[in-house]
């Protein structure tokens, strides 16, 4: 808080800024002069709304080879990692896309905390 002027400043401070900080602030004020028995209180509402970051996506291959032959097995493996700031429940929506444009595999996962999700 702070005092100058006959103004009084009183800040909220979010560092670092979370999703669960999203929503509508109000700053109440009031006046009150015992004496008169006054009192007169004013108030204003601001609404935060939180973007988060683009999650990052990584994608491994095993075997690292750079032959695969018909026949042998294979794992691609697609790493979802939802940054920190985001602390409120998340729904990853993820598919795999083949070579001929058809939907081979679709994955639906509810992230409650910052976390990697690994998807096969």
């Amino acid at each position: 808080r702070t005092v100058s002027g006959g103004n009084t400043t009183l800040n909220l401070t979010f560092n670092p800024l979370l999703t669960s900080h999203g929503g509508q602030y109000t700053c109440v004020a009031t006046i009150s002069i015992p004496q008169l028995s006054l009192n007169v209180t004013n108030s204003l509402a601001v609404t935060v709304s939180v973007q988060i970051p683009v999650p990052s996506a990584n994608i491994s291959f095993v075997p690292l080879s750079s032959s695969v032959y018909s026949g042998n097995s294979i794992n691609i493996s697609c790493v979802f990692t939802v940054p920190s700031v985001v602390d409120t429940t998340v729904m990853l929506r993820n598919l795999w896309i083949g070579p001929q444009g058809s939907i081979i595999n679709k994955n639906r996962t509810t992230i409650t905390t910052a976390q990697s999700i690994m998807v096969y």
